[in-house]
């Protein structure tokens, strides 16, 4: 049986997630920041036995999906099918079998990575360093991002859908730190979203080409890992599909953890 869930099953969907919190980082974090309380988010669950078996999260156009195994119910298609989405991401094994029903969709396959120590380098100077708080800033963050090709999923989301994306990802949901040059314009800029009690996601790791192998990708790193993991006690994930950050997170003590999936469509007007 799949259903849609609400507040009162709240506890037993945590409990479930917390098997794998950093994998399911994703959806702790939309069930933390108000999955219950709005319409841009819903939860759904899918119970054998009486027991949670599987977890489905809406949060805009991203779906994520988590289950014990890869033995998939395609009654989740229809569920899916509900929402105008973009993106349908989750472990490398379970996206197998959704694969199929998809045809037109391409899948890209990351690493995982986590992080729980990090040693502050006292030579970084993090004085040029802004939190993002307003709509205002979130615009200039994202039209760096709408320069990076590799953050193509968050070029997808639209200038609308991720200053929200930013904005509620901010305060007790999130950080997003961004570095300016002397015209304002936004040169660097990196994000911990879906944060809990426990962790919070690495996301939109952006330089601006022109100030390249300066520094700037280092210092809003090395800022989010000195205030989550040192201040906030809390563990810091992230993915990658390129190797040359690749060695940067490496040399901060990321490390592998799981294989990350998803499902995007080749056309960059498609959503389903």
């Amino acid at each position: 049986m799949i259903k849609a869930l609400s507040k009162s099953d709240k506890s037993d969907c945590l409990a479930f997630l917390y098997e794998e919190p950093e994998i399911n980082l994703y959806i702790i974090g939309d069930i933390y920041n108000g999955a219950f309380d709005n319409d841009y988010q819903q939860i759904y669950g899918e119970y054998r036995e009486g027991k949670l078996f599987a977890v489905m999260s809406r949060n805009m156009s991203n779906l994520t999906y988590y289950a014990l195994n890869n033995d998939f119910n395609s009654e989740w298609i229809d569920i899916f099918n509900q929402f105008d989405f973009l993106f349908i991401s989750g472990k490398e094994e379970l996206l197998e079998a959704i694969k199929p029903y998809y045809p037109s969709m391409r899948e890209d396959k990351m690493d995982f990575m986590k992080s729980t120590t990090f040693t502050r380098d006292e030579s970084i100077d993090y004085s040029g360093i802004q939190i993002l708080t307003t709509r205002a800033q979130a615009a200039k963050v994202f039209a760096l991002i709408e320069q990076v090709p590799e953050l193509f999923t968050l070029h997808r989301k639209g200038r609308s859908e991720a200053i929200e994306y930013f904005m509620n990802n901010s305060g007790e949901n999130g950080t997003t730190v961004f570095i300016e040059d002397d015209h304002g314009k936004v040169v660097a800029s990196a994000s911990a979203v879906f944060e809990t009690k426990k962790s919070a996601m690495i996301v939109a790791v952006a330089t601006h080409e022109s100030v390249r192998g300066q520094g700037y990708g280092r210092t809003v790193m090395h800022y989010l890992m000195d205030l989550y993991i040192n201040h906030k006690d809390k563990t810091l994930c992230l993915y990658y599909d390129d190797p040359i950050p690749e060695k940067l997170y490496k040399s901060l003590h990321f490390i592998d953890i799981a294989r990350w999936s998803m499902l995007v469509p080749d056309d960059p007007s498609t959503k389903y």
